[in-house]
């Protein structure tokens, strides 16, 4: 019977690593994945505990190349909404298209618990390597590609530890850049509204960036909100109206005549609040966002923001992914895009 995970050299477990582990035929550990039911339960549990142990995946893509390539990336973002995803996307599919492979993409609406779910899909299909955004995965995520050995790109960080690889930009720095930015232009009030997906990493170091930047310039730095606190009276807490929302509850609490935001779509959604309440921007307040989305641009005024080079951290996450799959021992640094304030009229 042929071997249903022929990948060893980049260290699937196969089913005879099963069947030597678990001490049966390999015909019964074929009987477990392919119809549980025609082996006893002890039996079954004890294939299964085996399997897991080794990191076995059954492989659900029939006729495998003999090479065990697919020619298959797969692509996690936590968002197709955010337009500096579809740009970075937009980057791999470039590279990849000229390196005659092809991609999956799968969106995990910023849940761990769904980000496992997707990579566990994506490595049964057999994919050559994998895309993650951002460096906080569940453990379950993690074992499992630490088990199959594929080669994973993180993406949009440059703060390790990584999994593989990475490229991306320094949150933290930037952060501080445009709060100082803030500071030089006189608003010395400066609220903050953080972004509503907790404990990501880009996302708690641009926090930390506006902290030390007010602590160092001797301002208060506690005006700090999330909208997610109030997410029961909308259905977005990332949207516009995350925004808006965040604006509000600053306005509730603070004294404030600046608001940074953690993504140009909140910035915006503060934006859209000012103007509903007549609030002139910037003589009376300053907003400024994260990322330079493209309708940062086009919203008048017009936005102050990180400008994040999207398209060139996909193109990245591609070419290492590559380079990878067919220099398997390479020493792949991390790459830094680096990042590019743009001042608007919004301060």
């Amino acid at each position: 019977m042929a071997d249903n995970s022929i990948r060893r050299g980049m260290g699937w477990a196969t089913m005879a690593d099963v069947a030597r582990e678990a001490g049966v035929s390999l015909m019964t550990v074929s009987r477990v994945y392919k119809r549980p039911e025609s082996v006893s339960p002890r039996t079954r549990e004890n294939v299964l505990k085996a399997g897991a142990r080794l990191g076995f995946l059954p492989n659900s893509v029939a006729g495998n190349l003999a090479s065990g390539k697919t020619n298959m990336i797969g692509i996690v973002v936590p968002s197709l909404r955010n337009s500096n995803n579809a740009t970075s996307i937009q980057g791999m599919a470039d590279y990849l298209r000229q390196a005659s492979y092809h991609f999956m993409i799968a969106n995990t609406g910023y849940s761990l618990e769904d980000e496992t779910a997707v990579v566990k899909a994506f490595v049964q299909r057999r994919p050559d390597g994998i895309v993650l955004t951002g460096t906080r995965h569940g453990q379950e995520t993690v074992d499992l590609l630490k088990a199959a050995g594929v080669p994973v790109v993180e993406t949009w960080e440059t703060k390790g530890p990584f999994l593989d690889m990475a490229t991306g930009f320094r949150n933290y720095e930037a952060a501080r850049e445009i709060t100082a930015h803030l500071i030089e232009r006189g608003y010395r009030k400066i609220g903050y509204i953080d972004y509503p997906a907790i404990g990501l990493t880009r996302y708690v170091e641009r926090l930390a960036g506006l902290k030390d930047e007010l602590k160092a310039a001797g301002l208060p730095s506690g005006q700090i909100v999330s909208p997610l606190e109030a997410q029961d009276l909308y259905q977005d807490a990332s949207s516009f109206r995350g925004g808006a929302v965040g604006l509000q509850m600053l306005q509730g609490k603070y004294d404030i005549d600046a608001v940074l935001c953690a993504s140009d779509i909140l910035a915006v959604g503060a934006l859209f609040e000012c103007q509903r309440q007549g609030i002139a921007v910037p003589r009376q307040m300053a907003v400024a966002g994260f990322g330079d989305f493209e309708i940062a641009a086009e919203v008048h005024p017009g936005l102050t923001t990180i400008r994040t080079n999207g398209y060139q951290i996909g193109w990245n996450a591609a070419e290492m992914l590559v380079q990878r799959i067919l220099q398997p021992d390479a020493d792949i640094p991390l790459r830094d895009v680096g990042y590019e304030l743009v001042t608007r009229g919004s301060t």
